[in-house]
């Protein structure tokens, strides 16, 4: 028969379950715990792993959807270019069109304008050779009478001055210098002695004082003379009655070639 000591018993089961206690606080339970915390690692890595694998399915996915379509996108997107482009070509063509036509307009109003001068131009240079045909055609067949004429009415017309105006003879008169004045004489023609004495008489009593005279032979003035004495000039000419007519001239050609 066993010899069972009960007290030997109790102390074996309560060292038993002390050593119990001790190992599942300080072995089981932190070992359960790491258990467990791996567990839910690994969890959540799988549901990371998952979540990354759809989100790689679905980009799979939208490629392989691109990647069938891209025949579609790229004819899509050259059309596109090319509309673009040919609004732009036909913008830049429009822009061509728009600056040709100023470049054209500006050419013809500068075509125009030359045209114009250049018509001006001849017209001028028209008016003043038949002005010239004239002045050579009167030189030639003026008569002596016409040259003489207009020189009594010059003379005339300074003592006319003399009797109707004396404040501008007072002017005449104090424009001259202290010395001795000299009319100067622009004539077509040779003066006679008596023609002489009668323009030296008619300024010497304008100028209130005796003159000179200095004649020059000028066949431009046609018949007639032309004379300068300080400020004063006077004319009484054919050439001064065909200048008159350049305007007259002129229009009458104007008209005539306009006619045409």
């Amino acid at each position: 028969m066993l010899d069972l000591d009960l007290v030997t018993i109790l102390a074996e089961i309560f060292n038993f379950l002390v050593m119990a206690v001790v190992l599942y606080f300080l072995l089981f339970k932190p070992t359960v715990k790491r258990i467990d915390k791996r567990a839910r690692e690994k969890e959540a890595l799988l549901t990371d792993a998952q979540e990354k694998q759809q989100k790689a399915d679905k980009r799979l996915s939208e490629i392989e959807t691109r990647l069938a379509n891209i025949d579609s996108e790229i004819q899509e997107r050259l059309e596109i270019a090319y509309q673009q482009a040919e609004t732009k070509s036909q913008s830049l063509l429009e822009a061509t069109q728009e600056e040709a036509s100023r470049i054209l307009s500006e050419a013809q109003r500068e075509a125009e304008k030359r045209q114009k001068q250049e018509l001006e131009t001849l017209h001028e240079e028209l008016v003043d050779t038949i002005l010239n045909i004239c002045n050579q055609v009167l030189f030639k067949t003026a008569p002596d009478p016409i040259h003489d004429k207009l020189i009594e009415e010059l003379t005339a017309e300074i003592w006319d001055l003399g009797k109707r105006d004396m404040r501008q003879v007072r002017t005449i008169r104090d424009s001259l210098s202290d010395r001795m004045p000299t009319v100067f004489v622009s004539s077509a023609k040779e003066l006679s002695p008596e023609q002489q004495r009668s323009l030296v008489r008619t300024f010497s009593a304008l100028a209130d004082r005796n003159v000179n005279m200095d004649i020059e032979i000028n066949p431009e003035v046609i018949a007639g003379i032309r004379v300068r004495m300080g400020d004063l000039v006077v004319e009484n000419t054919l050439a001064m009655e065909v200048e008159g007519l350049k305007t007259e001239v002129s229009d009458l050609l104007g008209e005539s070639i306009n006619g045409y």
